[in-house]
């Protein structure tokens, strides 16, 4: 087998490939304004539930039995909580069922059998459910009534055993509220019963328990009478709940409670354990039971009364809210006279979320700095840190953790307050009367100040936690050092001192067991090295827990401990090391403490047992001989209260990024199925309007506010937080199918609004920018205000995210919104060229305004967009993608060919087309421009009216700035096609309409024009003009056909001059601003030099330093030559891009052809052209041609001769120039100088300039009547006005043919130098 050949890998190659991956910046250049992403979270689990209780067993008596117990109340709670699952996710099914309306209904067996099919599922829960609570009730009852037993009253009931005897019963509270509220539930155990009763399931004790399941279910509050009346049968029950209620209390006050859901919890525990304690009853006329009015000095009502008032609504689960007070309100011995405050009509500053606004704002300040001030230090610090680092990063743990429990406490309380407080029209009069319930709870319920507190507070708690998680492992690491260093502190060192003194006398015997076992189940055999301040400190800044047991019981038998007859030698070593080192005040290096130092923390057992038998040390509720509070000195009472109260935070800083994501925990503001049942099935789903997320969104969209416009993507975490709830406490995957489309509507609906901002606040900028400066100046001061656009902030953040996490996806909305502003913007050039395909030629100013206005928006866009070219969008909305013709270049020539040169005047001293008020052609029909919203427009309807005034200045006319609007928007591709299909119609008239008059016009022409002698005057010479004319005086179609086809002739080539001149305006300005990059750079200016002492004499030094700065100057100047730069550091393709575009730049084609000639060779070409006779202009007017209108014997030249042009010309002139009427409307202000320029251009490109100059009867009869003076004719016309008339045409004349003459080299011109041609002077004549 041949040897495969493997390409050889050096090994240096291969590791310098691999470092080159270090150089990838994987870092996004975006600000984090989004919440944690918790895609792939790790959490460690440190509670084992007291699996582990047996390693424990010698270190301290009944341990196992005891946290038997505990575990299985835990147990109890969380099949509980699975239980209120089910009620609170219960949808009706028995709605989607087919409903037996008759006995005789078809398919009824098959009905009723598919119907005990899909509910026995459900009715089996529900089974499940009436058998847990009977047996969860009844094995609480045997707990109350084991330590409320007589023989153990003095037992030590420890704190987290009553918080845990205080979770059942807001357990039951809960589940006894949920069933009394589920009406779908009862509705379809009731046709899963009826469907089995019709099936004849005769089983008596199915039946029997069906009908136990059925009057569970109908029963109200079944559940929390059954405890009471399990709990009345209790002797001694009251203690254990006063107990109960005292410790809620103290812990509500001290805020002894990390998760939100915590302090609801005791105050749902006050008021249920209250309602159970009430049992007084009447018996043979007598009150028996327990009445709270006689317990009132125990229980601190007044206390209690200001706690319930604090908190007025509490959140049960997801939208079901509870009124604590409502318990009491129910109890038999209710007196509103103790409960002022509840009773009062004072508002509850619960809902009040404004009231904490400063307080959070302020917390949060403090807050993010510390964070920020630690995450720098963590970030850069290469050693390890020191047990003080730790202690602070410790604190700022566990602050962030309290503050983002009471700012979520808050929130939830705010949606609590709201759910239960709906709003009405007479609250809100933007409320409709038949709004749904949660409409009026949600959508109503808020004021704008409130939603936007909201938002904030929301922004805080994400933004926080995504700090807090981004550091996690830091922070983990410093929380289990510290806590290992202050259990050890305490529990060798603080503990060594009373332990010694203990030792010494007998009748301390427990006290010295207790702290064996205290050592034996925490105590490190190689303890952590600590410093003497931190011995004496005590360490920490927690809270407590408890033990059920009595000091009596457990430390009286020698036999129950087997730590009475030894000690752990190395603990007691240990000790007496940290006892001396303490005394000295110093810590050696060969001590036991810095052999090792342990970042763990103690098992949930471990701490258990720990904060149990201190609890039991400083227990002052014990009486008797045997309490060993007495036994211990002040220090070590102080020391230990406070390590009571700071390891009381442990279980939740152990288990930091659990608890940081249930104190960040906000899905119950999307959640709504306790209104979706209040319904009755009319309504499967709310709309996202009424989604508190997409509430909170959109409110920040609408109201535009820059401050909160980053805070904008944190509501959507809501989406987030809702679906962990569904898939990982629910288990309900319905739920998260609406919630993931409720996400992708709002996702779609947020992209769709955002952009349609984004685009109108930078459209509105770029027009803010390009009106007119000194019309904002006039305008302001007439009143009209129109700010620029306040800043937004969104290219500061929200524009540069492409990782926003949204349900486990990723979405890129950069890219989403690029996609809409490439959209938005091809929406606008559409509609720019829209209205001016809707409006006459007039409309090309304001679309050239329109698109550098979207350019201007484009180019601000691109800086923080990745936008498709402009000019690709352009030439799309203009249609050049798919097509040769633009929509603009279309519009163009529509718009010259059957408007401007139809129906336009022009006038060469304004240089401007008018609209005739004379119409001798259709009214050209327009589409109607289409109706916009204002922001395509120019961002704004103020602005758009501004330009609307500004660009209606333009509409009464087409003159010069529309003709290089033109010029810029067509370009050289659009001019040619223009001006090619421009010439087209110019040869129909040319050939067709007008060669049909002129013909005409030679039949009514006299054979040659005689004129009387020069002194019979003008008033003879006009008379025999007008007889010989008679006929052209008097053809109808002259004075409208005739000089209408003129004038469109005359109007195409004015057109095409004025394109000309302003093309020529923009091609010399653009090789002006090239000039500096093409090597074309302007002569510098120097002043000239001059030497005062030399007498004016310039000297070789100053010449010299002028050379210096010619050259340096010219040095500068050859770094802006793209060819010189291109050549020096481009590739060689670059450099003969850069020359060939140095070459097109340098030689416009413009340069070389002009388009005026170009225009009027081709009309020169046309008049060459042959009929279907097979004449041309020339030919069938050439006197040769025809025998009838030939020379006579005196005009040998053909001089007088009437079929030339000129001489046709010179006649309609002369027509023209004849005033007849007083009011008679003149030609120029019927047709306008556009029929001179006609007729004087096809003289020209004729070649009978020069005879019509010479030959033209008006300019005979101008000359003849200034000699005489004379005023009228024998037909009473006006030879003043004729003559003024003749005047003006004259000069008009001469101004057309200089225009012509520069353009063209006229045919009756020599060609030849002009030395060869003798001038010889005119012949004189003696007056003799």
């Amino acid at each position: 087998m041949d040897a495969i050949d493997h390409p050889r890998v050096y090994l240096a190659d291969a590791m310098r490939k691999v470092n080159a991956l270090l150089d990838i910046n994987l870092d996004e250049d975006a600000p984090s304004i989004q919440a944690a992403n918790c895609s792939m979270l790790f959490q460690s689990n440190t509670d084992t539930n007291f699996n582990d209780i047996t390693a424990f067993r010698s270190a301290f008596a009944r341990s196992a039995d005891d946290a038997r117990i505990y575990a299985e109340l835990n147990t109890l709670l969380e099949e509980g909580q699975e239980y209120a699952i089910m009620l609170y996710t219960w949808r009706s099914i028995s709605r989607a069922l087919p409903f037996i309306r008759s006995n005789e209904q078809p398919h009824r067996m098959e009905i009723y059998k598919k119907t005990v099919e899909i509910l026995e599922p459900y009715a089996i829960k529900l089974k499940r459910f009436m058998a847990f609570q009977n047996a969860a009730t009844e094995r609480f009852a045997k707990e109350v009534e084991r330590l409320a037993h007589k023989d153990q009253k003095n037992f030590f009931v420890n704190q987290a055993y009553l918080v845990t005897l205080g979770k059942m019963l807001k357990m039951f509270a809960i589940l006894d509220e949920m069933k009394n509220m589920k009406a779908s539930m009862k509705n379809d155990y009731s046709n899963y019963k009826r469907a089995t009763q019709f099936l004849q399931h005769h089983d008596p004790k199915a039946m029997e328990e069906s009908q136990n399941v059925s009057m569970f279910l109908a029963k109200q509050k079944i559940i929390r009478d059954t405890l009471k009346e399990r709990l009345n049968a209790v002797d001694g029950y009251e203690d254990l709940l006063v107990d109960i209620i005292h410790n809620s209390a103290q812990m509500y006050d001290s805020k002894m409670y990390v998760l939100p859901e915590e302090k609801h919890t005791h105050v749902v525990v006050l008021a249920f354990a209250l309602y159970l304690l009430d049992s007084t009853r009447i018996v043979d006329g007598k009150q028996v039971g327990v009445n709270l009015n006689k317990l009132a000095k125990r229980l601190n009502i007044p206390k209690l009364d200001h706690i319930l008032k604090e908190c007025e609504v509490v959140n049960l689960f997801g939208d079901m809210s509870v009124e604590p007070f409502s318990y009491v309100r129910q109890t038999t011995s209710f007196d509103p006279s103790k409960w002022p405050e509840c009773q009062g009509a004072r508002a509850s500053s619960q809902g009040a979320l404004l009231l904490h606004m400063p307080r959070f704002r302020e917390e949060y300040t403090s807050l993010t700095a510390d964070l920020a001030w630690h995450t720098n230090i963590t970030s850069t610090r290469l050693n390890e840190r020191s047990s003080k680092e730790n202690r602070e990063l410790y604190e700022l743990a566990l602050r962030g953790l309290q503050y983002l429990s009471g700012w979520s406490v808050q929130v939830l309380d705010t949606f609590t307050w709201k759910l239960a407080h709906c709003a009405s029209h007479e609250t809100n009069p933007h409320c409709p009367r038949e709004a749904e319930s949660y409409e009026k709870a949600t959508k109503y319920n808020y004021s704008s100040d409130e939603r936007f507190a909201m938002v904030e507070v929301i922004s805080m708690i994400k933004s926080v936690q995504a700090q807090l998680l981004r550091l996690e492992t830091y922070y983990s690491e410093a929380i289990r050092r510290s806590v290992y260093r202050d259990l050890q502190t305490i529990v060798v060192g603080q503990l060594s001192g009373p332990l010694s003194k203990a030792q010494k006398k007998k009748d301390r015997i427990n006290l010295v067991r207790l702290i064996y076992a205290i050592q034996a189940t925490c105590a490190d055999q190689i303890i952590d090295q600590l410093d003497s301040d931190t011995l004496h400190s005590g360490g920490g800044s927690t809270h407590s827990k408890s033990w059920s047991k009595s000091a009596t019981s457990r430390f009286t038998g020698s036999n129950n401990n087997s730590l009475t007859s030894g000690s752990n030698t190395a603990l007691s070593s240990v000790a007496a090391s940290m006892t001396m080192e303490s005394s000295s005040g110093t810590v050696t290096s060969g001590s036991v403490y810095d052999l090792n130092k342990r970042r763990v923390g103690p098992s949930s057992s471990q701490l258990y047992l720990v904060r149990t038998m201190l609890e039991l040390m400083v227990d002052q509720t014990s009486s008797g001989k045997n309490t060993m509070r007495k036994d211990l000195d002040a220090t070590t009472l102080t020391a230990i209260e406070g390590f009571l109260r700071n390891s009381f935070y442990w279980p939740y800083l152990l288990n930091f990024s659990e608890t940081l994501l249930k104190c960040c925990d906000l899905s119950q503001l999307w959640y709504r199925e306790f209104f979706l049942e209040m319904t009755n099935g009319s309504c499967i789903q709310f709309p996202i309007e009424m989604s508190l997320p997409w509430i909170f969104t959109d409110h920040v969209l609408q109201t535009e506010n820059p401050g909160f416009i980053e805070y904008m993507l944190y509501p959507l975490d809501l989406y987030n937080d809702a679906a962990d709830c569904a898939l990982n406490r629910f288990h309900r995957r319905f739920l998260y199918e609406e919630i993931e489309a409720e996400a992708s509507l709002v996702l779609d609906q947020l992209v769709y609004k955002l952009s349609d901002q984004v685009f109108k606040h930078y459209k509105r900028y770029a027009a803010s920018i390009l009106l007119d400066k000194r019309f904002r100046a006039e305008a302001q001061r007439s009143g009209w205000r129109e700010a620029y656009p306040p800043p937004k902030r969104y290219a500061a953040a929200l524009l540069r995210q492409r990782h926003v996490q949204l349900l486990g996806r990723t979405v890129d909305l950069n890219r989403l919104v690029t996609q809409r502003m490439n959209t938005a913007i091809h929406k606008s050039l559409e509609i720019a060229i829209a209205r001016f395909q809707g409006s006459d030629l007039t409309g090309i100013v304001e679309l050239e305004a329109a698109i550098d206005c979207t350019r201007l928006c484009h180019r601000m866009l691109s800086e923080h967009l990745e936008l498709d070219d402009f000019d690709a969008l352009l030439r799309e909305a203009n249609n050049f993608v798919t097509s040769p013709f633009g929509k603009i270049a279309v519009h163009v020539f529509w718009e010259l060919t059957y408007d401007v040169v139809k129906n336009y005047c022009y006038n060469d001293a304004t240089n401007r087309f008018v609209r005739t008020k004379f119409t001798l052609s259709e009214v050209l029909e327009r589409e109607k421009p289409p109706a916009v919203d204002a922001q395509y427009l120019w961002g704004s309807q103020s602005l758009t009216t501004c330009f609307e005034s500004i660009f209606g200045l333009y509409r009464g006319f087409v003159g010069a700035p529309h003709f290089a609007a033109v010029c810029r928007l067509l370009g050289y591709r659009g001019l040619y096609i223009v001006t090619t299909e421009v010439m087209k119609v110019a040869q129909s008239l040319l050939n067709q309409t007008l060669r049909s008059y002129v013909r005409r016009l030679i039949r009514l022409m006299p054979r040659s024009l005689s004129l009387p002698p020069s002194a019979q005057g003008s008033d003879a010479a006009f008379s025999a003009l007008y007889d010989q004319l008679r006929q052209v005086y008097q053809y109808p179609d002259l004075r409208t056909n005739v000089c209408q086809n003129f004038r469109e002739l005359g109007n195409i080539i004015i057109c095409c001059l004025q394109l000309e001149k302003q093309l020529s305006i923009e091609d010399a300005c653009d090789l002006r601003h090239a000039g500096p990059f093409i090597g074309q750079m302007p002569k510098p200016f120097f002043p000239p030099l001059q030497d005062v002492a030399n007498k004016g004499k310039v000297t070789a030094e100053q010449r010299r330093e002028r050379d210096i700065q010619l050259r340096e100057l010219q040095k500068k100047q050859e770094s802006m030559n793209m060819v010189n730069v291109v050549a020096k550091i481009g590739t060689p393709d670059q450099l003969s891009l850069a020359k060939e575009n140095e070459i097109l730049t340098k030689e416009r084609l413009c340069s070389g052809l002009v388009l005026f000639e170009y225009v009027l060779n081709r009309i020169r070409e046309f008049l060459s052209e042959e009929d279907s006779g097979g004449s041309t202009w020339h030919g069938f007017l050439n006197p040769t041609k025809e025998s009838s209108n030939g020379p006579t014997s005196s005009d040998i030249l053909g001089l007088e001769n009437c079929t030339y042009f000129h001489r046709i010309w010179s006649a309609i002139q002369l027509v023209f120039c004849t005033p007849f009427g007083q009011n008679e409307y003149t030609v120029e202000e019927m047709f306008g100088e556009g029929l001179n320029w006609a007729g004087c251009a096809i003289i020209v490109l004729l070649g009978q300039q020069r005879r019509f100059e010479i030959l033209d009867v008006g300019g005979l009869l101008l000359r003849l009547q200034r000699a005489d003076k004379k005023e009228t004719t024998q037909e009473g016309v006006s030879l003043d006005k004729m003559a003024a008339r003749l005047s003006r045409f004259a000069v008009l004349n001469r101004q057309i043919f200089a225009t012509l003459n520069i353009y063209l080299n006229p045919k009756d011109r020599p060609t030849g130098p002009s030395e060869n041609i003798r001038h010889f002077p005119p012949p004189t004549w003696s007056r003799s």
